[in-house]
């Protein structure tokens, strides 16, 4: 039926911070359920990662399957601002201006 059970899989979905929409909350608990605005700037990938969670968690259910679900936080990629304020970009931009990692 489905490959992951099939094979005994443990299936592993990379999710997003963007799930809690503009979070109220810092840091998010896993409780937390977000502040969610369905139409607004980001509101298509906001809701294509909710969408995502819910099916992988339905498809566990269904085929009684393992899953994982990863909210990767503060990544750096190509062609992003050093000065966004991401975690990531900070410590690059504080190491090559010679200041203290904060």
């Amino acid at each position: 039926k489905g490959l992951a059970r099939r094979v005994r899989a443990r299936l592993l979905f990379a999710s997003t911070s963007e799930v809690y929409g503009d979070p109220e909350v810092h840091p998010q608990k896993e409780s937390y359920f977000g502040n969610v605005n369905s139409f607004g700037p980001r509101a298509c990938y906001d809701e294509s990662k909710r969408v995502a969670e819910a099916m992988c968690y339905a498809y566990a259910q269904q085929e009684h399957i393992s899953i994982r679900i990863a909210r990767i936080f503060n990544t750096y990629g190509p062609r992003m601002h050093m000065n966004d304020g991401r975690v990531v970009s900070n410590f690059v931009l504080q190491a090559l201006q010679n200041e203290s990692i904060t």
